[in-house]
C-alpha cells in the first residue's frame, strides 16, 4: 500500500510489484490490478516509452525507479516517459523450471496434482521430457520453496497460485514462441463455426476456447494447437500462410495424459495464458472468468 502526498492532498494506492515488466507478464499484471479495485498503482522497476503508451491506453497507473509514472487520480495528474533505465548491478537468474522444458513438466504437474507423488519415469514419461529434466525441475522447485517431501506421507506442492502466475508469465517468453508453425488466413472467417478439432487431433486454444468456456469472448484470433499433420486442416478450410492472418497454429507439446476433459479445448490453464498474452481489455476480463470457473480450484492450498 502506497500514500501519495502533494500539493495538500494525500491518496492512497493498493500497489502491484512487479521487478520486470514485459509483454508477457502485462496480461497478468493488469488481471490482479483490476482486483484491487480503482485505486491501484504498479510498480516497476523500468517501463520504456513503448510500455508507458500502452498502460496509459490501458489506464492502468505506474510508477517506476526511473522516474517515469502515469497516475490519473483528480487531483492529481501525471504523465512522464522516456527517463533512461536505471543502471541496477544485480542480475536476475531465470531458473530452469522456467525454461521451455522446465515449463512442460509444471505444466504437467499443475494439470495433473496426482503426478507430484509419482516416480520420476512416470513424470517423464506425461511430461513429455527426459528424465534428468524431471530431477532438476524438483530441485529448483525445492529451492524456490513450491515443493516439499514430506517422507511417508508423499510429498506435496505449495503455493500453487504463485507457481501457476509464474508458470503464466514465462509460458509466452519461453515456450509459447517455439511451438509456432505458422500463420493463416481463411476466406471463410467463421470456418471453426463447424471445425470439429478433435477429428484432427487438435484443439482450440485463446480466444475460440475462451468463447467455448465462458461464452463471453467474440473470436477474432483463432488459435489450434495441433498434434497431427496439418495438411488435411490446411486443404480442407483453404487456409493460406500469412504472416498477418488471423488463424495461429502452435504445436501441441502436451501428452494426452494431460488433455482436457473436453477433447475440443486446451487445458484451461494454456487458454488463460494465450489470453493474457493477448493483452486487451476484453481477453483480459475472460481470462478472469477462465481462472475462477477453472484454475482457482486447482491451486487452492489443501
Amino acid at each position: 500500500m502506497l500514500r501519495l502526498h502533494a500539493h495538500g492532498a494525500k491518496q492512497q494506492f493498493f500497489a502491484e510489484v512487479k521487478r520486470a515488466l514485459t509483454n508477457a507478464v502485462l496480461g497478468v499484471v493488469v488481471g490482479k490490478l483490476e482486483g484491487l479495485g480503482t485505486n491501484r498503482l504498479l510498480v516497476t522497476e523500468y517501463v520504456n516509452p513503448n510500455m508507458a503508451d500502452r498502460l496509459r491506453r490501458l489506464n492502468v497507473p505506474f510508477i517506476d525507479i526511473a522516474g517515469n509514472v502515469y497516475v490519473n487520480y483528480p487531483p492529481f495528474f501525471a504523465y512522464v516517459k522516456g527517463q533512461p533505465p536505471p543502471k541496477l548491478n544485480e542480475r536476475h537468474r531465470t531458473t530452469r523450471a522456467f525454461q521451455p522444458t522446465g515449463l512442460k513438466v509444471l505444466f504437467a504437474f499443475l494439470c495433473r496434482p496426482d503426478l507430484v507423488d509419482a516416480n520420476y519415469r512416470d513424470i517423464a514419461k506425461v511430461a513429455g521430457v527426459a528424465l534428468g529434466t524431471v530431477v532438476w525441475v524438483v530441485t529448483d522447485l525445492k529451492a524456490l520453496g513450491f515443493w516439499f517431501d514430506m517422507g511417508k506421507r508423499g510429498r506435496r506442492l505449495v503455493e500453487k497460485a504463485k507457481l501457476l502466475e509464474r508458470w503464466v508469465v514465462a509460458y509466452p517468453e519461453q515456450l509459447r514462441h517455439r511451438l509456432t508453425i505458422g500463420r493463416f488466413t481463411a476466406p471463410d472467417k467463421a470456418w471453426w463455426r463447424d471445425y470439429h478439432a478433435a477429428n484432427f487431433n487438435a484443439f482450440w486454444g485463446g480466444e475460440i476456447a475462451a468463447a467455448r468456456l465462458t461464452h463471453y469472448v467474440r473470436p477474432e484470433i483463432v488459435t489450434l494447437y495441433v498434434r497431427d499433420r496439418l495438411e488435411d486442416l490446411v486443404i480442407r478450410n483453404r487456409l493460406k500462410r500469412d504472416t498477418r492472418g488471423e488463424v495461429e497454429i502452435l504445436k501441441a507439446f502436451w501428452k494426452p495424459e494431460c488433455d482436457w476433459k473436453t477433447d475440443e479445448v486446451a487445458h484451461p490453464l494454456l487458454v488463460y495464458a494465450d489470453l493474457l498474452a493477448a493483452v486487451n481489455e476484453r481477453s483480459i476480463e475472460a481470462a478472469g472468468i477462465i481462472y475462477e470457473r477453472y484454475l482457482a480450484g486447482l491451486v487452492r492450498e489443501d
